[in-house]
């Protein structure tokens, strides 16, 4: 059967301000685009717009989708400013489980200005208590957690990670990056079936954003890979698009895996560093509010080079976690080493602290670079103090790069950040902070739509409104300007043509 799609603002995002007045689809895919008058004796149906805009479907190129589900019904601490509130709340929701563990809380809007320690939390000693830090690579472990996990002053930091002291040398309680594992092994593995559940909430909550598909990356935290596999391939039907990275740890594993039209396998993802906020990102120079600190490398670069080898043995691409300069310049120093393979491209993530000679060095490499737009609104201003003044013409240069002539893909990275792409495109063009990095409102949409198809190679099957192309669209009640991005809501989400959500009337 075939739909017309008409009677409103069609954006094929082939271009800025190019747009059709029908789009003709069948069997999931887009036949055809032009006139409605010419169209119209093709369809079977009309499905009209109502006088609404649609846009090429949003991506979110960098989100952990089971991670945003659980946000969903977890105590979200991102919204407390006190230590003293995060504190007197807790309780309240911990049960009889051995284990209780949420995340959100950010030092930075904090009132204390400090992170937790184990000595805020330790009140609760039936309950083995962690807390994840909003960016996921620091979290904070009461006593009883460290006691169940066998952690003592004398247990050596792991490769690629810091366990917190004070100035005694006493635990705090505080675990940085590959130390968080020392931890989180310890607590009990979800099931197939709660994973399921998560999923379903999260894909619900996206849809609802206008979000047709993500890129997430959840194969190395739940168990066996199988374990959410499964969970994704009983939950994800014919309404959303999954691409799915491959941790390191599970990626050959998973090289018999098949993809199929809303499940897709990608690129070896693998992490070198941490984040700006917990002070492990990797810098080349010392932090600035923090001298003789530059962060943590999360593998030694004879780990680093073998991964990066393992990869390209299987002819496969990366995309790799670098939001410090030292970062970037560790993994550019390997591609260039190990070219990936002609036709693929590599995913450089967050990228927020560059230096003018990598950029070079970069624009010379095949790589698609995954930025967070709504970043911005969470780093400044603090940021300039972390990493001062010198460091910020290359620092969320979102701007700069494109003109540099690079790729540029943006997501959320919920559920340290939220998951909407009208929050994300309007922090990319109404940017307070870095008003030289503003975007034009068309660049900032194609970061969630031929950006996030670039970034998969899928650039002549998604993300603009061409015959050929997938019916995936995202339906707003306005057309996207600058100065009302925030007031504009969405009114549908199409996938494969059809329509998986509608707002209510």
């Amino acid at each position: 059967m075939k739909t017309l799609w008409t009677n409103g603002m069609i954006f094929t995002m082939e271009a800025e301000d190019d747009f059709v007045e029908a789009v003709l689809v069948e069997d999931g895919v887009i036949i055809n685009t032009g006139p409605k008058k010419d169209l119209l004796p093709l369809a079977d149906r009309v499905e009209s717009l109502d006088g609404f805009v649609m846009y090429p479907g949003f991506v979110d190129s960098h989100i952990h989708l089971i991670g945003h589900g659980e946000k969903l019904s977890y105590l979200d601490l991102s919204t407390f400013t006190s230590i003293k509130q995060i504190k007197e709340i807790i309780p309240s929701y911990i049960t009889n489980e051995k284990w209780y563990v949420t995340e959100g809380w950010n030092d930075n809007n904090l009132e204390e200005n400090r992170p937790l320690t184990c000595a805020d939390i330790d009140f609760i000693s039936e309950t083995a208590v962690v807390l994840k830090r909003v960016c996921r690579h620091v979290l904070v472990a009461n006593t009883t957690a460290m006691n169940l996990a066998g952690i003592t002053k004398e247990t050596p930091n792991p490769n690629g990670g810091v366990i917190g002291k004070d100035e005694n040398g006493e635990l705090n309680g505080l675990f940085f990056d590959e130390a968080q594992s020392l931890i989180t092994e310890h607590i009990p593995l979800p099931t197939t079936d709660y994973l399921k559940k998560i999923i379903a909430s999260s894909l619900e909550d996206l849809k609802s954003k206008g979000i047709t598909g993500v890129h997430t990356e959840d194969m190395a935290y739940y168990g066996h890979y199988e374990v959410p596999l499964q969970a994704y391939r009983e939950v994800v039907q014919n309404d959303f698009r999954v691409h799915l990275l491959r941790h390191h740890n599970v990626f050959e594993q998973m090289q018999g895996e098949e993809s199929s039209s809303f499940i897709e396998f990608g690129a070896m993802k693998i992490f070198v560093d941490g984040s700006l906020g917990g002070r492990t990102a990797l810098l080349s120079e010392d932090y600035s509010d923090e001298p003789g600190k530059q962060g943590v490398e999360i593998h030694s670069p004879e780990q680093l080079e073998s991964l990066v080898k393992m990869a390209r043995n299987y002819k496969e691409n990366i995309a790799v976690h670098v939001i410090g300069d030292l970062a970037v310049e560790k993994i550019v120093n390997l591609i260039e080493k190990y070219p990936v393979a002609k036709g693929k491209k590599d995913r450089l993530i967050h990228v927020n602290i560059l230096r003018a000679d990598l950029v070079e060095r970069m624009k010379k490499l095949p790589v698609i670079l995954d930025i967070q737009p709504i970043f911005v609104a969470s780093d400044f201003p603090w940021v300039k103090d972390r990493i001062g003044s010198s460091r910020l013409k290359w620092a969320y240069a979102w701007k700069s790069l494109l003109k540099k002539g690079f790729i540029c893909t943006g997501g959320s990275d919920s559920p340290i950040e939220l998951a909407d792409p009208l929050l994300g495109i309007d922090e990319a063009v109404n940017n307070s902070y870095l008003p030289e990095q503003q975007l034009t409102v068309f660049e900032a949409v194609s970061l969630y739509t031929s950006g996030s198809a670039k970034a998969i190679g899928r650039e002549n099957k998604r993300g603009l409104i061409l015959p050929g192309y997938d019916a995936d669209f995202t339906i707003l009640n306005n057309v996207l300007k600058k100065e009302d991005i925030l007031s504009t809501s969405v009114v549908k989400t199409v996938v494969a043509g059809k329509t998986v959500y509608e707002k209510k009337k």
